[in-house]
């Protein structure tokens, strides 16, 4: 990858060969310095830029963030809290169902209890009245925002002589059958949860595929280093072989001061550069090791990969895709939904509530099989608000606007998301127009470099000129390295803004 054919040029040697004026010595140390420093770089192409333990695949990484990434795991608590929410709600506005039993002692405070006929005292169970002497009772309720039903049981023992035993069991129950809001006001409540739990879901979604984009990011960003890193200690070693042959020019009265010094500066940059790349390698490994979830001082290397084709994908296409999938319309979609429901119930406010009751109690007096009773009750009621200083209306008015709120941000987000599409789309081709070029201009700068060492091989050249030269072409594999990450930094982008 880098420096390809540098200082070992077949070209440069037979030029170096066929020119007469250029002296036996200097041709000798221009061929040996050839291929000495040709080897060199070839080994240090080889050379990894630090000690990994291992080297991830981008499906490893990504496997691995989805079991550990911090994101995802507080994403995964904000949705089961989400979904606990809408558990309660739900359990609220149901029905339940309860149970209890009492004991009683009913007596009178002034005078001798009256004696009591068992048809009386039969009477006054059947319609759920305690009686004078011991009561035991015990009943279910099944209760809810618009139904109630009540079974209760009674024996009572009475105070007095003969000590009459009086059993009874009563039954009531009320529905409310119009509130409106269809279905009745407590199934709102329970669509509203319902939608703010989908509402979680889309938020549950977009986190994990923001998450995965930003390790994607890391993964290529620490790739692309990872290879620059390569460049650069290439470059160190080429320029370390470029001194010694200069040092050794020098000694043999073939080169200047000037021409050694400018070899140890171009060496001292291209140290520190190495330097530079090496410690953003490290930088870029925290931090893919934090967006995943491991420890900042895992050591490894990610694998390279092939570069993607570019995507045939038209605008409309690109659009119909990401407002389909863009969760920050989705979420619109369901406060609108939600907002909607809020009217309904706001509007519903402003009509009659109409409910019907009724109950039934039977009962039996154990010393007199002949006396047994019973009791029913129906009825109906109905609640009408007739002045409230107008605030049901403006309830009803705020929800309608809050209804209006969010359409208008739905439609100013469709401008952004459109907005963003386009860009990424355009970001795509650039990029890969831009690789194109980035390919052609590291032919360009090695056929230069070639060039130069030729000339400079008979002398119509300074070593200013190859440096310059081999600069310009160690520059430009830089710059491939990037325009290849940018490219694919692009995709990612695309997939992202269409909500993939």
């Amino acid at each position: 990858m880098a420096c390809e054919g540098t200082f070992r040029d077949t070209g440069s040697v037979e030029a170096f060969k066929e020119m007469k004026k250029t002296s036996g010595l200097r041709a000798s140390l221009l061929l040996a310095a050839f291929v000495v420093t040709g080897t060199a770089m070839a080994q240090a192409q080889q050379a990894t830029p630090n000690p990994a333990d291992e080297t991830l695949t981008l499906d490893q990484v990504v496997s691995a963030a989805r079991a550990s990434a911090p994101a995802l795991k507080l994403a995964t608590i904000t949705l089961a809290s989400a979904r606990a929410g809408l558990v309660q709600t739900q359990a609220s506005n149901g029905l339940a169902l309860a149970g209890k039993a009492d004991y009683s002692h009913q007596g009178s405070l002034i005078g001798p209890t009256p004696p009591t006929s068992s048809g009386a005292a039969a009477s006054a169970a059947a319609a759920g009245g305690g009686l004078n002497g011991e009561n035991i009772q015990g009943g279910l309720s099944l209760s809810g925002p618009s139904t109630s039903v009540n079974v209760t049981g009674q024996h009572s023992i009475l105070e007095i002589a003969p000590y009459d035993q009086v059993s009874a069991l009563n039954l009531s129950a009320s529905q409310t059958v119009f509130d409106g809001f269809p279905g009745g006001r407590a199934s709102a409540a329970v669509q509203q949860a319902d939608y703010t739990f989908r509402a979680a879901q889309v938020a549950y979604d977009a986190a994990v595929k923001s998450a995965l984009f930003q390790v994607k990011q890391a993964y290529y960003t620490l790739l692309v280093d990872q290879k620059t890193v390569l460049i650069r200690q290439a470059t160190v070693t080429q320029d370390q072989q470029n001194l010694a042959y200069y040092q050794g020019l020098r000694t043999a009265g073939r080169a200047t001061d000037l021409d050694v010094l400018q070899n140890q500066v171009t060496l001292q940059q291209a140290q520190l550069d190495f330097q530079t790349s090496r410690n953003t390698v490290d930088s870029d490994r925290k931090n893919l090791s934090q967006l995943v979830g491991w420890p900042l001082d895992k050591t490894y290397a990610v694998a390279d990969s092939a570069i993607p084709e570019l995507p045939s994908l038209q605008l409309s296409d690109a659009l119909k895709t990401a407002f389909q999938n863009r969760s920050e319309l989705l979420t619109f979609d369901l406060n609108i939904a939600a907002a909607n429901v809020n009217l309904a119930l706001q509007k519903s406010q402003t009509l009659p509530v109409v409910s019907v009751n009724g109950g039934l109690g039977i009962s039996q007096d154990w010393s007199a099989p002949s006396a047994n009773a019973g009791s029913f009750s129906v009825g109906a009621s109905i609640a009408l608000p007739i002045l409230d200083g107008g605030l049901r209306n403006a309830q009803v008015q705020q929800a309608q606007q809050q209804v209006s709120s969010f359409k208008v941000q739905q439609d100013q987000e469709r401008q952004v998301v459109t907005v963003a599409v386009e860009n990424a789309l355009f970001s795509v081709q650039d990029t890969r127009n831009r690789l194109d070029l980035a390919t052609q201009s590291v032919k360009a700068g090695q056929g230069q470099y070639d060039l130069e060492k030729a000339r400079y091989a008979v002398g119509l050249v300074t070593t200013l000129d190859v440096l310059t030269a081999f600069q310009a072409l160690t520059t430009a594999q830089v710059g491939l390295e990037q325009a290849k990450s940018n490219y694919i930094l692009a995709l990612l982008n695309l997939d992202n803004a269409m909500g993939l």
